[in-house]
């Protein structure tokens, strides 16, 4: 599609943005892995006065995250490691970009939620939830933290694409885990959201 299709398709739920103070969220996959398109709708948003968020796991070229920044008023940062070589392990890739366009979106934007997705055996360990909880704490401009529990409403989603789905045995955190972790963060005053 192209930018001004795209508009027009935003457009015709602006009277409900102004009713429900929403707007438009940018999400994906990666909506930075298409630079120029995401930059011309976002300006075409604040053009027109729509609020617009962006979920991103911050693995981007630095340049193209400060190109969007003007024309977000919400980014949703997702953390999930902070160790860099258990990254690499877990998802073939580096954090440091990741953790360095936070640390730089953090000195320029202040409206950013960390979203940390919790998958027990993976990343639900004390020692990764203590180091995010550092790294956050280091930050400007954050002041609060989603944690998204692990379910398995994937599982049927890879079954119809013909794709193996790597995780079947793990099973959703506890209450009381999430309960446990989240007054982790609380302990340093960022606002806990259960859920996204």
């Amino acid at each position: 599609m192209t930018v001004p299709q795209v508009m027009k398709e935003i457009e015709k739920d602006i009277i409900f943005y102004d009713e429900s103070k929403g707007g438009v969220t940018f999400s994906g996959g990666e909506p930075l892995m298409q630079p120029d398109f995401l930059t011309e709708v976002l300006q075409s948003c604040k053009e027109k006065d729509i609020h617009t968020a962006v979920e991103t796991c911050g693995l981007a070229k630095s340049e193209d995250l400060a190109r969007i920044e003007p024309y977000v008023d919400l980014f949703f940062y997702d953390l999930k490691i902070i160790d860099d070589v258990k990254h690499r392990q877990l998802t073939g890739i580096s954090n440091r970009t990741i953790l360095m366009n936070l640390r730089g979106l953090t000195q320029h934007h202040d409206n950013i939620i960390i979203r940390f997705p919790l998958i027990p055996g993976i990343n639900d360990e004390e020692d990764n939830v203590l180091q995010i909880r550092a790294f956050i704490s280091s930050l400007r401009n954050v002041q609060e933290i989603h944690i998204l529990p692990y379910h398995k409403g994937g599982i049927e989603k890879y079954r119809r694409l013909g794709k193996e789905y790597r995780l079947p045995e793990i099973q959703p955190p506890s209450d009381q885990k999430l309960s446990r972790i989240g007054d982790i963060f609380r302990r340093v005053g960022l606002e806990v959201k259960i859920g996204g």
